[in-house]
């Protein structure tokens, strides 16, 4: 489906004109050994079995047979080179097409799925389209569409047990699971169900049922469309290819005769189906390069048990075998720590008794046990930071492995980026849909089609908009939004602040200026325009709606995100590299919504976004993307497959991560079915016990791998403490490495990072410390002052904060303007005018719950002015349907508050009902002019007395109460009452006699209401102290004042009083 002509304009308008350079290939300085000379000059008369560990040049022998043979004369077309994932092939191919002069007419090296789905096309008639190849994530998503289906209906016959769980994430994974298992070793529907009965499986059998109706789904024709293509699943590729060469011989016999060399990388990474097909298309000049105690893919399907019969099978039809010894790659210590992890393996194996042939001076093994994630994470920047500064490593030959994705990777991270060391993090941890650099762009296309609606239920998602790159708020701008839009709604608007903000996200009109709301805006001008394109194209594609909302997104200083990313991204540096990966995610994006487009041209936007929505695993895109800089990789075992760095370092450790023993498939028995068809056990216990000693053995294998990554250093963390403790893989190691500890293991303690902040930071501490000597004091100075000559800002105490004068010394407001004051403002600055000053310039956090609540209160409170006949039942039944308004918690604590909430209202209503005054008004504002202060505010209750005086209530919410002392004093009651007397709400009431004010309070933990009174005041004494406040809120320095109000104040760590808030340069 092409693009509209003016939507292709603006792509070609905008697409940057850059040269493409590739990186120069490196000089191959390698010196083959006896082994692998004989490997490459191999006759091909027969097959060849090479076996070696980690490091001994399998990849590099390989890589060499092939140039050979082309140099022999064989035809590049003639060589088919197989290997476990397309980046490894890429490489492969690009190694020998580069170093060849003889070209191919199709790739050298390919996955073993894309030569089945070359099959699969091949065999397909020419007056039939090509048949579609699921993605694994998007067979994930219909696997999960059927089972909706199926708890409706059933249609599989679940037991009734599984029922509520078909609907979920982990059964769609586990089901999936088992349908890729049995599909790699060449089951089919029927025998499971046979299988169920021997085994005793009682999901089995609905298994089958579901997969045979799986199988006729995928089968099925759109009923009379001539374009129908079949779709085949990841899983079903290979058998697919076999069954084609099955029936078509004729194929079969060109693509034989085609190949006449097939060599196969990474061997030990093939399934049964895999092999199988080997088989089909034997060929006599056939090596296979393996180490069966190296497989990462068992998860995928990999059988590293088989090869063992397989390698016998070959070798009785004359294969040779050759094992190469001599490790290249790691230094003798690694070497070392390796052998003795493999040694673990159950069986013998002669790749692992291999020689170091790396001599280095200065090789590291370390094994350490630190305090915190945060620990862990800032002694690996330290070690890579001192390895690149000391050693001139390059950032590019050092890794960060972990075992799986989690809160570790996101922790290492982050302190690499603050000790300036640039990274790049496997893309591979996060799903499509959930990668944190385009969820906002998806979130925008569904509100653009309608598929999330603007309500307060989908608030937390419209918040996440506004806080991304896009929208740029952040909880203080979107806090003071929030309040501007209360303040200029009109009286009868009864609109919360959150609806506000979700009616402007649209409305093209608010009653606020737009520059005050920019993040709102923002997100306002991208629905609008996407809205308008779709209302132009109705035929519009996903690819090209996600395009003009990518391609008009603008940050914080309204520039098009797109060009700031490609700006930073050739910059370079750590922003550069973080730019880099956001954009290679985003191109992500559009090649799969491409692709989607074109596999399913008659599809809506909103099915594609449903689909990635549902998808628990990554979809296997092909994109275009630059070779990397200098960074620093941070990945998982899994990624770091056949690559190698000078350092490595394998963090995380811990007890139930690595190695993480939780049985796979547990509910619906894949692992069962796996050891059910390789070690034909009968017992359900028997399979239980061979698949847990299977998991141990994969987990082994992983850490064998992740091990033997590191050419030179190589540090190995986890985290001790009472919650988290070390894993048994960390404590062999440790034993490896350490030896035996004799009491409580030593906890590493983090250097000082080697930035110049950190130096800076120490020598001012040694500077300004009353235990450092006068030598060191003056050895400090000197070095700040050589820092600061070299134009390190931090350094020069011009610029510590302490040392440097007022920015600004002119008054908040200039003498003679009137001053605007609040009852609680005097309050507040009476009790500490830096705490009012404070609190007045934002540095308060936004509506918590708690505050949400007390205005809810008051609301339900004023209800009983407007509507005396309201019942306690009643006002119960409204709190509870507006609960979710008020407080965003879930679950218990939700539920909590909620009693809360009711208990208060309670008290209340006991009160109400039992007082004797009559009620004038609720919610009153006023205002009352004292000389250059205004007091402008609104009081909770207007109650009238018996003897005609008027007393106001101050409701309060808060968990603890003023004591009756400090009430007599109230500065907040006492403007109250001279509202009174100045004749603020003489409309209501003629007299101006005040007969005092009450606090109210109904949070407090007593069973009743609490009130606390204050006697009527003297207006004219209250008027002088007015007066004096709004002198020193006009003025330009605000004092500190120590009260019993300090544990809790909000703003205590900006204050110059409190310990933590003092500045770094007193003394």
């Amino acid at each position: 489906m092409g693009l509209d002509k003016d939507l292709m304009t603006n792509r070609r308008s905008e697409a940057p004109k850059l040269e493409l350079l590739r990186k120069p290939l490196p000089e191959l300085n390698f010196s083959y050994s006896e082994k692998q000379s004989e490997v490459i000059s191999h006759s091909g008369k027969n097959p060849l079995i090479v076996l070696g560990g980690p490091g001994t040049g399998k990849t590099q022998t390989l890589i060499a047979q092939a140039l050979a043979k082309i140099d022999a004369g064989i035809d590049p077309n003639s060589i088919l080179i197989l290997t476990f994932g397309r980046d490894r092939a890429d490489y492969l191919r690009d190694e020998i097409s580069l170093r060849s002069p003889k070209t191919a007419n199709e790739p050298l090296a390919r996955t073993f799925h894309a030569l089945a789905f070359s099959i699969v096309r091949m065999a397909t008639p020419e007056d039939k389209p090509d048949p579609i190849l699921f993605s694994g994530s998007e067979q994930d998503s219909y696997i999960k569409q059927m089972l909706l289906t199926d708890s409706a209906d059933n249609l599989s016959g679940w037991p009734e047990e599984l029922k509520a769980a078909l609907p979920t994430r982990g059964f769609a994974k586990e089901l999936r699971d088992v349908l890729l298992r049995a599909t790699e070793r060449g089951l089919y529907p029927e025998k499971l169900s046979e299988y169920a009965k021997t085994y005793s499986e009682n999901y089995w059998s609905p298994i089958a049922k579901f997969w045979d109706r799986y199988i006729k789904s995928l089968a099925m024709r759109e009923e009379g469309a001539a374009d129908a293509k079949e779709r085949i699943d990841p899983s079903g590729l290979i058998i697919a290819a076999m069954l084609r060469l099955q029936d078509n011989p004729n194929l079969l016999s060109d693509l034989r005769a085609k190949y006449s060399v097939i060599m196969v990388d990474e061997f030990q990474e093939s399934d049964i189906s895999h092999r199988l097909l080997l088989s089909y298309l034997s060929s006599e000049d056939f090596t296979i390069f393996a180490d069966p105690d190296s497989t990462v893919g068992r998860f995928r399907g990999a059988d590293p048990e088989g090869l063992k019969s397989y390698f016998y099978t070959l070798k009785e039809k004359g294969a040779d075998e050759i094992f190469l010894l001599e490790n290249y790659r790691s230094s003798e210590a690694i070497v070392e720590l390796t052998k003795s992890v493999a040694m673990k393996f159950r069986g013998r194996n002669l790749v692992r008794d291999v020689t170091a042939l790396r001599k280095d001076e200065s090789p590291e093994v370390s094994v350490l046990r630190l305090q915190s994630q945060a620990d862990e994470a800032s002694y690996i920047a330290h070690a890579f930071r001192s390895a690149h500064l000391h050693n001139g490593v390059p950032w590019s030959e050092m890794a960060v492995i972990v075992r799986s994705p989690g809160p570790a990777v996101a922790a290492i991270r982050r302190a690499l980026f603050l000790s300036g060391v640039p990274t790049r993090v496997d893309t591979d941890v996060f799903s499509l849909a959930d990668n944190p650099v385009i969820k906002p762009f998806l979130t925008l296309a569904e509100i653009a089609l309608g598929a999330i609606e603007i309500n307060t239920e989908n608030y937390p998602l419209i918040e996440e908009l506004l806080f991304s790159e896009i929208g740029g708020a952040d909880p203080i701008s979107l806090r003071r939004i929030r309040q501007e839009l209360s303040r200029n709604r009109d009286e009868s608007d009864l609109r919360s602040a959150t609806e506000l903000i979700l009616d402007a996200i649209t409305d093209p009109i608010i009653s606020i200026p737009w520059e005050n709301a920019a993040p709102i805006k923002r997100i306002n001008d991208l629905l609008r325009r996407a809205k308008t394109l779709l209302r132009k194209h109705p035929k519009l594609s996903i690819s090209d709606l996600l395009w003009e909302i990518w391609s008009n997104a603008e940050n914080i200083e309204s520039e098009k995100i797109s060009k700031v990313w490609r700006s930073s991204a050739l910059r370079g540096g750590s922003r550069g590299g973080q730019a880099d990966r956001d954009l290679d995610t985003m191109l992500e994006l559009f090649e799969s919504a491409r692709r989607y487009v074109e596999r399913f041209p008659n599809s809506k936007p909103a099915e594609y976004i449903n689909q990635i929505r549902g998808e628990d695993i990554l979809g296997d895109t092909i994109t275009l993307q630059g070779q990397k800089a200098e960074l620093v990789a941070i990945l998982t075992v899994h990624s770091a497959k056949g690559r190698e760095w000078e350092i490595v370092a394998l963090a995380g450790m811990q007890d139930g991560i690595w190695p993480n023993l939780k049985a796979r498939g547990s509910l619906l028995g894949s692992d069962r079915l796996v050891e059910a068809l390789r070690s034909q056990s009968i017992s359900r216990a028997e399979l239980d016990e061979s698949a847990s000693q299977a998991l141990l053995e994969d987990e082994r294998r992983l850490l064998h791998v992740a091990v033997s990554r590191a050419k030179k250093s190589l540090f190995i963390t986890a985290i001790t403490r009472e919650d988290d403790e070390p894993s048994r893989f960390f404590e062999e190691l440790s034993e490896l490495v350490n030896g035996e500890i004799d009491g409580e293991p030593l906890v590493t303690q983090i250097p000082r990072p080697l930035t110049s902040s950190a130096l800076v930071a120490t020598l001012r501490r040694t500077l300004i410390s009353e235990f450092s000597s006068a030598p060191d004091r003056e050895l400090a100075a000197a070095l700040l002052a050589t820092l600061a000559k070299e134009n390190i800002s931090s350094a020069n105490p011009e610029n510590w904060l302490g040392y440097l004068a007022p920015s600004i010394d002119k008054p908040l407001i200039e003498p003679g303007d009137s001053v605007y004051v609040s009852p609680s403002s005097i309050q507040n600055f009476t009790e500490c005018g830096l705490k009012w000053f404070l609190e007045r310039n934002g540095s308060r956090d936004g509506d918590s719950t708690a505050q949400i609540l007390g205005s809810a209160l008051h609301a339900f409170a004023a209800l009983l002015h407007t509507n005396p006949e309201l019942t306690p039942a009643e006002l119960k039944t409204r709190l509870n349907d507006s609960w979710s308004l008020i407080d965003m918690n879930k679950g218990w604590v939700k539920d909590r508050e909620l009693a809360r909430a009711t208990d208060m209202l309670e008290k209340f209503f006991t009160w109400h009902f039992a007082s004797d005054r009559k009620l004038l008004a609720v919610e009153k504002e006023f205002s009352v002019t004292v000389g250059n202060a205004i007091i402008k505010g609104s009081v909770d209750r207007i109650e009238i007395t018996d003897s005609n005086e008027i007393v106001i209530v101050d409701l309060k919410t808060g968990k603890t109460a003023t004591s009756a002392k400090d009430t007599v004093d109230h500065k907040q009651l006492q403007a109250y009452q001279l509202a009174v007397i100045e004749g603020a709400f003489t409309e209501l009431n003629s007299n101006t006699t005040s007969g005092g004010a009450e606090l109210l309070f109904v949070g407090n933990n007593a069973k009743s209401a609490s009130v606390r009174s204050q006697e009527p005041i003297d207006g004219e004494v209250f008027k002088a102290e007015v007066a004096e406040v709004a002198i020193g809120m006009s003025g330009s320095r605000f004092s500190a004042t120590i009260n019993d109000q300090c544990e809790r104040c909000p703003v205590r760590k900006s204050c110059p009083i409190q310990s933590h808030g003092r500045t770094v340069v007193e003394q």
